[in-house]
């Protein structure tokens, strides 16, 4: 490593790998065993902290009363707070951010990736910065995953130079005993060596967008070759059923996801059994309609955040749905459950009936397609799809013709649909990747 690599890992390792960390991580474990009430209990008197420290500290909520018991929490949070958004706090940052809208010397500042739009900035505190480690450790606690287990990360991670064309292509890190992998040299001349190293370390977990995972089993497919890491810890963008299927048949034996955001108003984390749970002691979490109230079926994600008291955010919309999952899961944790979140608004297509057709839906068209390295399906007119594929050695005429018919058969007959070849699809500044896009909502809006 570099020494400002050196400096990076160690001073993360002080700040959220310590002792601090740990007894927040045996703290959160013990909400599992809570029983509804507990949770209720909790979640209010949270809710109240959170009220009162965005009271204090922003403009536009200086009418919320002083005084309220924890009880009546969700009743202020709804009579006094406006469902709000990004472009809200985007258009009014005297309104929405504390002081002068700069963090302090202690504090911390994190940007969302902006894929969709115009990046966010907000202000994060030392604790929430802690307990977002917490969080994010409890859940590797649900896959048998302890500190001190040899792990691997392929994210977006500018890990060495993306010109770089010899080994190695990753740099481990001693303080964590993790091995961090380039996502952007998983191609051929590259990968052979990716994988070669990924065997003899032989990490316990992998972390992973869902993207570079699945980008990662295509090519051990295409050389016959299968690793056995016992867990794959997908997050930061949708995981579809297709994606889920590789990954556990090359890469791992068993895939959970994670939901969370940049704001930290929401984090959702899959169990051992596949339920996606909303972990109830991280936020306050809505989901609701169009016009702002509870939605009864399907609905935006709006969540309170409980952590991170230096830039409150208070029933903030996300672009991404959802929809609740009445009943208990059979882990026994006491946390509500949803379906896997269909992504962002602005990212979905419509098919020849103006109906929205769902990313998972599109998964069908891509099952049994083996001569694809990467895909994409990009809205680009009324009932129109532009199928971008960048195609794997013996990718040929049946296989384009097989993607077309499959969409037609399996998803919408009257779509119209191009399929275009190229060398490489990019992927977002924040080295995320959009499998499906709506280009044409996106020109209308301009």
């Amino acid at each position: 490593m570099t020494l400002r690599q050196e400096l990076s890992f160690g001073g993360r390792r002080l700040l959220r790998d310590n002792w601090l960390c740990e007894r927040l991580v045996a703290q959160l474990r013990r909400h599992e065993t809570l029983g509804a009430e507990e949770i209720d209990s909790l979640q209010r008197i949270a809710l109240r902290r959170t009220l009162l420290a965005a009271r204090g500290r922003l403009r536009y909520c200086r009418h919320v009363p002083a005084r309220f018991p924890a009880e009546r929490s969700p009743e202020v949070l709804r009579e006094h707070f406006p469902v709000i958004c990004k472009e809200t706090l985007l258009e009014n940052p005297r309104e929405h951010y504390p002081g002068s809208g700069r963090p302090k010397p202690w504090q911390g500042t994190g940007k969302t990736s902006g894929t969709t739009g115009t990046p966010l900035r907000v202000i994060r505190g030392p604790r929430s910065v802690l307990m977002e480690e917490a969080f994010l450790r409890r859940h590797w606690k649900w896959g048998g995953f302890r500190d001190g287990m040899r792990r691997a990360t392929l994210r977006g991670d500018l890990v060495v130079p993306p010109e770089r064309m010899r080994p190695p292509f990753w740099i481990f890190n001693r303080y964590n005993n993790q091995l961090l992998l380039s996502s952007r040299h998983l191609r051929d001349g590259c990968v052979d060596a990716i994988i070669d190293e990924l065997e003899s370390f032989a990490p316990r977990m992998l972390q992973a967008y869902p993207s570079a995972a699945c980008a990662l089993g295509q090519l051990l497919a295409q050389r016959g070759r299968r690793l056995e890491i016992p867990v794959v810890f997908t997050a930061s963008e949708p995981l579809y059923a297709h994606q889920r299927q590789l990954i556990e048949e090359r890469v791992g034996a068993r895939v959970m996801d994670m939901y969370g955001m940049a704001e930290r108003v929401a984090f959702a984390t899959e169990c051992e059994l596949g339920s996606l749970h909303v972990n109830p002691d991280y936020s306050y979490v809505e989901l609701v309609d169009d016009d702002g109230n509870s939605a009864r079926g399907e609905g935006y994600v709006v969540g309170t955040t409980f952590h991170n008291l230096a830039m409150p955010l208070v029933r903030y919309r996300l672009t991404d749905r959802t929809r609740w999952i009445p009943g208990a899961c059979r882990c026994g944790r006491p946390f509500p459950m949803i379906e896997p979140v269909t992504g962002k608004w602005e990212d979905a297509i419509t098919g020849s009936g103006g109906a929205f057709v769902s990313p998972s839906v599109l998964t069908f068209a891509f099952k049994g397609l083996h001569n694809i390295r990467k895909s994409q399906v990009a809205q680009v007119g009324p009932a129109r799809w532009e199928v971008r594929v960048v195609p794997a050695p013996g990718f040929s005429s049946e296989d384009r013709r097989r993607v077309v018919h499959n969409i037609h058969a399996l998803v919408d007959p009257g779509v119209r649909v191009d399929l275009v070849l190229k060398d490489e699809i990019a992927c977002t500044a924040a080295g995320k990747f959009r499998w499906v896009v709506n280009e044409w909502r996106a020109a209308r809006a301009a």
